[in-house]
């Protein structure tokens, strides 16, 4: 099996937002919800192809006729609404992506190369048209949804996800592995959609739609949670937006199945993610709503990730690296002075990216050496990132340079 590494995962889509973040402001669509609804229908009919092409072909022959075709379907759809979205540097490299899926599909290649090729082209759509697919607070739990969906899902899905029809399931450990709880969350979006009708999910709230996702992702879970030193060992996973976007099915086999257990219990996970890795979380999120233009939301998450994770912290980091934490206690001001004074957008990324670098750099002094590793690779993944977003954007300006 492949070998993974939970922060590879965010730090490349961190790359991807830090390639495209210098020229967001300037390629904006009026209507930024029509965008983004558009992007995550082809990242919901993307996931539905990594989930379903097993069922239609097996060792090259195709088992379900009409299953197939409807994910060469997906895939035409999918590409039909790239072309409505706005150009973004990266847009012809996703194009691309999407006509090698098109053609695994026809050659019926094999499963996995399938659903890793649809997820990976799913999560560039989302990096590429900032779709924001974490909660902007904590996760809630799934007992809040158990009534709505005992009063809307359960007559197509079964009581517990255990419908007769191989399609309805919700229970398939293998099937729930291969979607996020975002994909979850996705479906039940009836502009994104058209998996139910509007008696279903027209009126649901965001809350209550997290709160579906995290009950349906518990229909397969363990009943044992996992060792709590698997935390230690792959921090990104039990928090956001690591819980939210990663897929089990994606993950070695062990940090498979303790994520299918911690994403269908959020409340009882929360205490298991470290503090700085919790504002590093936030960061990230806040530089999401920052760059989609939710001026608000981005404040607001900038300072639950000081209050709710680096002030935790900060203590034993002073006591560790004194010179470290009086730099973060400086960039947390700079970069709040600079979004309440409405500064440059670029100068804004600029300040976020910086102490992002740092909480990660932070969380990896405080890290015990077992983990080190991991964080290692996210900071310098995450140092390789902001480096490729600076040249891209020297390289924008002189290009405008020459023609004005």
């Amino acid at each position: 099996m492949t070998r993974y590494r939970p922060l590879y995962t965010i730090a490349l889509l961190l790359s991807l937002w830090t390639w495209v973040a210098p020229v967001w402001s300037q390629q904006q669509l009026p209507d930024k919800k029509g965008e983004q609804d558009i992007a995550a229908k082809a990242v919901g009919l993307l996931s539905f192809v990594a989930v379903d092409y097993p069922e239609s072909v097996t060792d090259g022959v195709v088992r379900d006729r009409k299953l197939y075709r409807q994910q060469q379907s997906n895939v035409e759809v999918a590409s039909a609404l790239l072309q409505q979205l706005p150009d973004r540097p990266g847009r012809a490299q996703l194009q691309d992506s999407l006509k090698e899926l098109a053609r695994l599909i026809t050659d019926r290649a094999a499963p996995d190369l399938v659903r890793r090729r649809a997820n990976t082209a799913a999560d560039r759509f989302a990096a590429l048209y900032q779709l924001p697919r974490s909660p902007a607070e904590s996760l809630p739990s799934g007992e809040e949804a158990q009534a709505l969906y005992q009063d809307r899902c359960s007559q197509c899905h079964g009581e517990r996800g255990d419908a007769t029809q191989p399609e309805r399931r919700l229970d398939d450990p293998v099937r729930m592995a291969n979607l996020s709880l975002y994909d979850f969350y996705n479906v039940l979006e009836p502009t994104r959609n058209d998996a139910h009708d509007t008696a279903v999910d027209s009126d649901l709230s965001s809350r209550q739609r997290w709160a579906l996702a995290v009950l349906v992702a518990g229909f397969s879970a363990p009943e044992i949670a996992p060792a709590p030193q698997l935390a230690e060992k792959y921090p990104a996973l039990v928090g956001l937006p690591g819980m939210a976007v990663l897929r089990p099915a994606e993950l070695p086999q062990e940090a498979r199945n303790a994520l299918v257990w911690w994403r269908a219990h959020p409340a009882e996970t929360r205490h298991l993610q470290h503090p700085l890795a919790r504002a590093a979380g936030l960061l990230y999120l806040a530089q999401t709503a920052y760059r989609g233009g939710d001026i608000a939301s981005a404040y607001h998450q900038l300072m639950l990730g000081l209050r709710e994770g680096y002030l935790e912290s900060r203590p034993q980091l002073a006591q560790r690296n004194p010179a470290l934490a009086t730099q973060l206690d400086q960039q947390w001001q700079d970069l709040r002075v600079a979004i309440l004074d409405q500064a440059p957008t670029n100068e804004v990324i600029e300040k976020f990216q910086r102490l992002q670098g740092n909480v990660v750099r932070g969380r990896e002094q405080l890290q015990p050496t077992t983990g080190g590793g991991i964080y290692g690779w996210g900071a310098l993944l995450f140092i390789a990132a902001l480096g490729l977003g600076a040249a891209l954007w020297y390289r924008l300006r002189r290009r405008r340079a020459g023609t004005s």
